[in-house]
């Protein structure tokens, strides 16, 4: 994943609160939630920020490990893409 960067499904509407995200995919219907940490990412992704930035802004925000970061920030991003939420692209 270090390559990539991802969008938002053209399909998908989401609303952050205070305390996290729900996200509507509209082609199927399913409802997802995330805490206030995944609207974070969430919200990066809608910047289209590379997996790096996105690790590193969260280590720093949540004071963690960098790799600990990293390491939940692509488990995420793996949900989100298998749920069809999220697409992959190529940082060129």
């Amino acid at each position: 994943m270090e390559n990539f960067s991802f969008t938002v499904n053209p399909q998908t509407s989401a609303s952050v609160h205070d305390h996290g995200i729900v996200i509507l995919h509209l082609g199927s219907g399913q409802l997802y939630t995330s805490n206030e940490t995944g609207a974070r990412i969430w919200r990066r992704i809608e910047q289209q920020l590379p997996l790096e930035a996105i690790a590193d802004e969260i280590s720093a925000e949540y004071q963690i490990d960098r790799s600990a970061s990293r390491e939940h920030v692509v488990a995420f991003l793996a949900e989100l893409e298998q749920h069809t939420l999220i697409q992959r692209e190529m940082v060129s």
